[in-house]
């Protein structure tokens, strides 16, 4: 991506094959926009220019809900959130135990060889990403007919640790999730997946992926807003 200057301040510029231009706000208030390659410079900041009041309004949105997330805690008492329910850590050291984590009622219990911080996150990111992939996989599969009844590939699982996408969907049927989307709401999960099934069929945002997501996710603005305000 390479930098352009625009009304609304420096923005992200990438060069696409696509036909028309399209502009995202990303929740830290980055306007990113996809431009066809024969587009000019000109034209593509007239185009945000148009556009001026909708960005300012979707940056005050983002930043009324954005929270400093403050460094996650690897300790006893410390709470921790699996699929939108907070959890309290209890934590146990000894040798003699197998290292493990587990749900008991309100608690992750976390038994480690020490109670080190590097060695329990290590436990929790492991446990979380498990969860991740047996959550996503038995939510993923229940498209799988839907997918095949279009004509699309197979909808298959991938996990990716990603900065500020929650997924992404490439035409051959793959599908990355973030694994830290397994702390989000089942919901929310359910929207992101959604989502992401769309792109097969309309791999840009345009008004036929709105309309996809409309019909098969009726609720996604609200299952939007809340996974861009809970705070994971």
């Amino acid at each position: 991506m390479e930098n352009l200057e625009t009304v609304v301040g420096p923005s992200k510029l990438k060069r696409s094959s696509r036909q028309t231009l399209s502009i995202s706000v990303l929740p830290d208030g980055t306007v990113e926009i996809v431009a066809p390659i024969c587009a000019s410079v000109v034209a593509i900041q007239k185009k945000v220019a148009k556009r001026a009041i909708w960005i300012r309004k979707q940056r005050r949105f983002f930043s009324g809900l954005r929270v400093e997330h403050a460094e996650r805690r690897y300790c006893t008492g410390a709470t921790h959130r699996y699929l939108g329910r907070q959890y309290r850590l209890k934590v146990r050291a000894a040798q003699t135990l197998e290292p493990s984590v587990k749900i008991h009622g309100a608690y992750l219990h976390i038994d480690s060889r020490s109670k080190s911080k590097r060695e329990i996150a290590g436990l929790v990111s492991k446990w979380m990403r498990e969860q991740a992939r047996d959550q996503f996989q038995r939510r993923l599969s229940v498209w799988r007919r839907w997918c095949a009844e279009l004509g699309l590939p197979e909808p298959k699982l991938g996990l990716r640790t990603m900065s500020k996408r929650w997924g992404s969907a490439h035409s051959s049927g793959r599908i990355f999730l973030n694994p830290d989307l397994v702390r989000a709401p089942r919901p929310c999960i359910d929207y992101v997946i959604a989502h992401e099934i769309c792109h097969i069929k309309h791999p840009r945002h345009d008004k036929g992926f709105y309309a996809e997501l409309e019909k098969l996710c009726p609720k996604w603005r609200n299952r939007k807003q809340r996974l861009e305000s809970v705070e994971l």
